[in-house]
């Protein structure tokens, strides 16, 4: 009977046993996997950061907004660069140009002018020349007097950039369809109170709006 009695008190004290390992096994569990799951997250954080962290310097030229030197994320592609050039002319030549091209460190991204436009920018510097030549014959033979309006004044009448349309715009020098959209865009945002309100217009810098200055009044 004795001897019975021991068996039973030992085999309790197993089945215990095993019982109270089988929960710290379990507790264990608990505490350590969510440990090793926010360990992974922060390592994989880390690494993304890093990544993004990373640049590299390129240098966009030709036919965008704004040329210059540009630090970009070092896979990103042409496009991208471009886009943090200002993005694209309206004359700007893209289908010579690999968009989808990925950037390297200290490349060179040149964006082409299109032909039709190079061709049609020659032959306006040869029409200037000439009437140009025009200009200075009659000057010379006293058909027009000293100080008196200039010749482009005279062959059109100056566009109202307040109200003029987009096709009217583009009888402008050097205004395409792309550049009098986005005149039409800049004077809804608010009025033009002088000529020279056109710098706020993308695109028009101080060059081509000397040659604008005669040709464009305010109403």
């Amino acid at each position: 009977m004795q001897a019975k009695s021991k068996k039973l008190i030992f085999i309790t004290i197993l089945l215990t046993g095993c019982i109270i390992t089988s929960l710290i096994s379990t507790n264990d569990k608990e505490k350590t996997l969510p440990g090793s799951s926010l360990l992974q997250s922060a390592q994989s954080a880390v690494t993304s950061k890093a990544a993004q962290a990373k640049t590299v310097r390129v240098q966009v030229s030709g036919a965008v907004l704004e040329p210059g030197i540009y630090d970009v994320p070092a896979n990103c592609r042409v496009e991208e660069a471009i886009a943090a050039a200002g993005g694209l002319t309206e004359n700007a030549d893209s289908e010579r140009v690999n968009l989808v091209r990925k950037v390297r460190d200290g490349m060179q991204i040149r964006v082409p002018v299109q032909k039709a436009a190079r061709t049609s920018r020659t032959q306006r510097k040869n029409a200037q020349a000439t009437a140009g030549l025009g200009e200075s014959a009659s000057e010379k033979y006293g058909s027009a007097k000293a100080g008196s309006g200039k010749k482009n004044n005279n062959q059109m009448p100056r566009v109202r950039i307040n109200s003029a349309s987009a096709s009217e715009l583009q009888q402008l020098p050097g205004i395409g369809p792309a550049l009098a959209q986005r005149i039409v865009e800049t004077r809804s945002r608010g009025r033009f109170t002088s000529t020279e309100d056109l710098l706020r217009v993308p695109g028009i810098g101080k060059a081509k709006m000397a040659k604008l200055r005669d040709y464009v009044e305010v109403d």
